[in-house]
């Protein structure tokens, strides 16, 4: 078999010679045009600010991903495409920026468009660089490398259990999207090095690590086809979850904030239903995974976030949060950084600076 395989490649018999979307790319999805309706809602019950907050959060991301997408449809490299992908394996939930599955390795690519000026330090934790006339702001921030690993084990999960691969590494890869960015990754572990790249280096980098995964393994053009009946079949959208945007007597109109342009832009939202995936006919269905595995696995990452912040920060992890702080996200689940001031530890000001990051480890385990 290997044999053949080497032979297809080499005589180039194949069917995909080129990229081919399976799920194209939209300069307007449905999360902006849900969002973009409520502006013109002249109910008086919409908490208009903050749609506006969020609708141009998303704007801003899909500025990354539009310049991902172009790179992806002219690379001319032989594999099958997908954007904005939602999975879910139980309480394992994953909304991917691009799945690509070529012939021998399959890249979750994840898509940033931040600002400022980046450093990744020696221990692999981000710093973002602000410059304000003649001062400098260093801030620490959530690492996408983090969230593309997470993905990478879910969707790898999903394709073992289901039969479809064994061996076939599945590998994050973090493009920076936003060209006025300076990376400064020098100091940076080599494995973290290697996964984060510019939207121009893209696909040069990816020509290049398929050529020497090539060496290892080759899959057959039916059988990544067959992978990606499956990712396409099992995609599944979520609405806008209108209800948050209604004022009520327990919230107030928010209030302006400090736009955190890293924030992960996804269509997901903050209180989507849980969804369960339908395998396609001949499949086997996917193993439910316990509850309370879901939990330790929450538990873990909650504590490897504040580790890493504590170390960045140079402080004890037990003032980032206390450990009852951390039982009490788990026992609540909060979905917003509104709903953290109810948790007790996170006042407004630890809420803005912690908040986000908490949230959306929070959102893989909902």
């Amino acid at each position: 078999m290997l044999l053949k395989n080497i032979f297809k490649a080499l005589s180039d018999k194949r069917d995909i010679k080129t990229a081919i979307f399976k799920k194209e790319f939209s300069e307007i999805p449905q999360n902006i045009t849900q969002l973009q309706s409520l502006l013109e809602d002249t109910s008086g019950i919409i908490d208009k600010k903050r749609v506006e907050n969020d609708l141009k959060l998303f704007k801003i991301g899909l500025i990354g991903e539009s310049n991902v997408n172009y790179e992806l449809k002219n690379s001319m490299l032989p594999m099958i495409c997908f954007h904005d992908v939602r999975l879910q394996v139980e309480d394992y939930t994953a909304q991917f920026d691009f799945i690509v599955v070529t012939h021998s390795v399959i890249y979750v690519i994840e898509t940033k468009k931040l600002y400022g000026d980046i450093e990744v330090n020696d221990s692999g934790a981000f710093i973002r660089k602000i410059r304000y006339g003649k001062g400098l702001k260093r801030e620490g921030m959530y690492s996408p490398i983090t969230q593309s690993e997470r993905h990478c084990r879910i969707l790898k999960k999903i394709l073992t259990d289901q039969g479809f691969i064994k061996k076939t590494p599945v590998k994050p890869v973090v493009v920076l999207a936003n060209p006025k960015s300076i990376i400064d990754k020098k100091r940076a572990p080599q494995a973290v090095k290697d996964l984060i790249i510019k939207s121009d280096q893209l696909v040069n980098y990816l020509s290049e690590d398929m050529k020497r995964h090539r060496k290892d393994r080759y899959m057959m053009d039916d059988f990544i086809t067959n992978i990606s009946d499956f990712i396409m079949a099992n995609n599944k959208t979520v609405d806008i979850d209108m209800e948050k945007y209604k004022l009520d007597a327990k919230r107030k109109p928010a209030t302006k904030t400090r736009v955190v342009l890293d924030t992960e832009l996804k269509t997901k939202t903050e209180s989507e239903p849980k969804l369960k995936v339908e395998p396609v006919k001949s499949i086997k269905p996917i193993a439910p995974i316990k509850k309370e595995t879901s939990k330790e696995a929450l538990y873990t990452e909650l504590k490897e976030y504040r580790l890493k912040q504590a170390k960045l920060e140079e402080m004890k992890p037990y003032l980032i949060f206390y450990n009852s702080t951390l039982d009490e996200i788990i026992e609540k689940m909060p979905t917003s950084v509104d709903d953290l001031l109810n948790v007790k530890g996170f006042g407004k000001v630890k809420a803005e600076k912690y908040g986000p990051a908490v949230i959306e480890i929070v959102k893989m385990y909902r």
